[in-house]
């Protein structure tokens, strides 16, 4: 089975490209959050390993990447102005999911920036999901401190001044078409890799390069939110989540591990599973870090949908 693929007009007059993957009987349906930059086609070896759970999904490339509507001339840069664009977005997805399929996610699965957007939803609408998985949630961003620092002034700095749909310095040559190296930040698996060049090779439109000053202070500012709605005075009572597993990769670059063990790490609601060596993006690892993976997800659903029967394979 293939995702099915289509397009429907939001809120914001923007078009958005979705795609279903819904077996026969479904169990349930996954809403999967993408991460920056990425696009429908590389979940289709998630959505095929969900069906096997009797689980259908929904993904959607969010405005400014994939086949949704980009809101700059230069096409292949990766632009949003604030997180809450992606969240009104996320929330028109649910809205025509649920008015043209009767289709409701009831488990949420997020990669990287797909994390922050939804635990900015999670934490205005606990009930909006029953629970959710978290793959290297963007809480913070990986590699020194004083990195960060500098390029939380800069993306600032640019919009302050009217430059936010500019690409940061070293980003505009930036491409995902580069080759594979070892030294690969987001998988260690060519295979992979390769399979999802070849894709963008085939529709260049899907192709998202370096990072804006945008798009880059939208999520300095929305993990600033998130520290002083969690940490101020440690009162979980005050800002409840559903179950929560976040999936951290033990050799991430990108993201960084520390900000979401110091933020999350005491929550109730929140458990937290490392996969020693495994790089950013997990799902397009090799196979045994993808394995880990899908260990600690069939672990999630035993413990919090106790009501869906048990993974058919």
């Amino acid at each position: 089975m293939t995702f099915a693929i289509d397009r429907f007009t939001g809120r914001s007059g923007l078009t958005f490209r979705y795609a279903l993957h819904s077996p026969e009987n479904a169990i349930g349906h996954v809403l999967i959050l993408q991460g920056r930059g990425e696009f429908i086609e590389r979940y289709g070896e998630t959505a095929h390993e969900l069906a096997e759970r009797g689980l259908g999904c929904v993904t959607f490339d969010f405005r400014g990447q994939g086949g949704s509507t980009r809101e700059v001339t230069e096409s292949h840069m990766g632009y949003v102005r604030d997180i809450a664009h992606y969240i009104e977005d996320t929330h028109d997805v649910l809205s025509h999911l649920a008015d043209h399929y009767n289709i409701h996610c009831d488990l949420l699965l997020t990669h990287s920036t797909g994390g922050l957007v939804g635990m900015h939803m999670l934490l205005e609408k606990p009930s909006l999901f029953e629970s959710s998985v978290m793959i290297a949630p963007f809480f913070g961003l990986g590699g020194p401190d004083w990195i960060a620092l500098a390029a939380q002034f800069l993306s600032a700095g640019l919009c302050r001044y009217g430059f936010d749909k500019q690409f940061l310095p070293g980003q505009k040559l930036l491409s995902p078409l580069q080759p594979f190296g070892d030294d690969n930040l987001l998988t260690s698996d060519r295979a992979r890799y390769e399979r999802n060049v070849t894709c963008l090779q085939d529709n260049p439109d899907l192709v998202v390069g370096g990072v804006s000053a945008g798009w880059l202070d939208a999520c300095f500012r929305a993990q600033a939110e998130l520290s002083q709605r969690i940490v101020p005075d440690n009162n979980f009572v005050t800002s409840p989540l559903p179950p929560i597993t976040m999936i951290l990769s033990g050799n991430d670059q990108v993201v960084s591990n520390r900000t979401t063990q110091e933020l999350f790490g005491d929550h109730p609601s929140v458990a937290m599973v490392e996969i020693p060596e495994a790089r950013h993006e997990v799902l397009q690892e090799r196979d045994v870090f993808r394995n880990l993976f899908w260990q600690a997800f069939d672990q999630h659903l035993a413990t919090n949908h106790t009501d869906w029967p048990l993974p058919r394979f």
